[in-house]
């Protein structure tokens, strides 16, 4: 499930398809990725409908598989809050 993009700086960046909240075009060949759990959106030099097809071939076929990821990024976030709160 983990798709690779370059970002605007030329640097790799590896994201889980699933995370992917929206993509939204930025003119001729730009994009920007806004991912959950980033608290930053990804700007990449690459079309809006490029980055889709990438996102959706890398999503898996099942709903369970999409809840399941879900459910460990909740699980994930709370146990982060849990830990900063000591």
């Amino acid at each position: 499930m983990l798709v690779k993009l370059v970002d605007h700086k030329g640097k790799d960046q590896y994201i889980n398809a699933v995370y992917v909240k929206a993509i939204l075009p930025k003119g001729i060949n730009k994009c920007t990725v806004e991912i959950s759990g980033r608290s930053s959106r990804l700007r990449v030099n690459m079309d809006a409908a490029s980055v889709v097809d990438i996102v959706n071939a890398a999503m898996p076929n099942s709903l369970d598989a999409i809840l399941a990821a879900e459910d460990q990024n909740h699980t994930d976030q709370m146990a982060a809050a849990a830990a900063a709160t000591g």
